[in-house]
């Protein structure tokens, strides 16, 4: 999976803060859950949502294992884009 990271990291710069809006949605997770599954503060998936920061490269990797845990969703064949594109994550606020 290395390999595979290394060769997303690239599309893993690009994450929308609608992009993990939609995936933290589509697990159900509040924004402060999610901050907790990802060991930063509420204000910071807040920012991150609202566009006004984007996630660390050590963020996106917690991001990407979170998303991964969903049941039914391949783990280590989906870049995180992928993961938050599935109609499971929702697309409506």
């Amino acid at each position: 999976m290395e390999a595979a990271y290394m060769e997303d990291q690239g599309m893993s710069d690009e994450l929308t803060g609608t992009e993990i809006r939609e995936l933290r949605k589509g697990l159900g997770l509040t924004q402060e859950e999610f901050a907790h599954a990802v060991a930063v503060t509420f204000s910071t998936v807040n920012r991150w949502e609202n566009g006004h920061a984007k996630p660390s490269k050590l963020a996106r990797r917690a991001i990407e294992a979170l998303g991964a845990r969903k049941p039914g969703v391949p783990s280590e064949s989906q870049t995180l884009e992928e993961l938050s594109g599935h109609r499971s994550f929702g697309t409506t606020e």
